[in-house]
């Protein structure tokens, strides 16, 4: 893999018409808006959008869509433990994480997991992937219009 060796930062323009770019589930989806009427495109709608797309362009991807499954793993659970067999050595996990999911590799990830047996002071693991693409909620330029 290749290092980068200094930040790039960009910006995104996109235009949304007689769409619902990021439904909000809390409100029957209607657009996302925040309290002075502007729309919202929340960071985990931009990344699953990205995700999708990577998944399109046949990256292997962690962080799959419920409507957008690739393989036979339900849960991420089950998709991590099909590729990682240890979790005692975090640095392992890492690599072995990195080099085999896109995502993770670009935006990071947490496996947090329980340690095996009924054994009380057995600990569990937590590993802490930090990816280099960090991605900000998006807002309309101006308050946006609903209509039924």
């Amino acid at each position: 893999m290749n290092s980068l060796e200094n930040k790039i930062d960009f910006a995104l323009i996109f235009n949304v018409k007689k769409a619902n770019p990021n439904g909000d589930p809390l409100n029957g989806n209607r657009p996302r808006t925040d309290y002075d009427g502007f729309g919202e495109v929340t960071d985990v709608c931009l990344k699953r959008k990205i995700r999708d797309r990577l998944m399109e362009s046949e990256h292997v991807i962690f962080v799959q869509g419920d409507y957008n499954v690739l393989d036979s793993h339900k849960n991420l659970k089950y998709r991590a433990d099909s590729v990682i067999k240890d979790y005692s050595k975090p640095d392992d996990v890492r690599d072995l994480a990195c080099k085999t999911w896109f995502d993770v590799r670009a935006f990071g990830q947490i496996f947090p997991f329980k340690a095996k047996g009924n054994n009380k002071d057995a600990k569990g693991v937590s590993i802490a992937i930090r990816g280099p693409v960090t991605i900000q909620s998006a807002f309309s330029v101006e308050p946006i219009t609903v209509r039924q």
